[in-house]
């Protein structure tokens, strides 16, 4: 499960990554929902439905 710790973490990656993308507001989204996805351990069954460049990122920062 994701902690403040890790989350700043990755939010951090991806302002630096992201920020200035024209799809910014649908990183954010779709990072906040792949958090929640891997907090419930169905990341692996949703990742069809997320941008591959944030399912990466909150694999890499997952700490579960």
């Amino acid at each position: 499960m994701f902690d403040k710790d890790s989350l700043d973490r990755l939010f951090e990656e991806l302002r630096d990554e992201f920020e200035l993308e024209t799809d910014w507001e649908d990183i954010q989204h779709d990072a906040h929902l792949a958090v929640a996805y891997a907090d419930a351990g169905v990341l692996d069954d949703q990742v069809a439905s997320l941008d591959t460049r944030i399912v990466e990122i909150v694999q890499r920062h997952n700490p579960g």
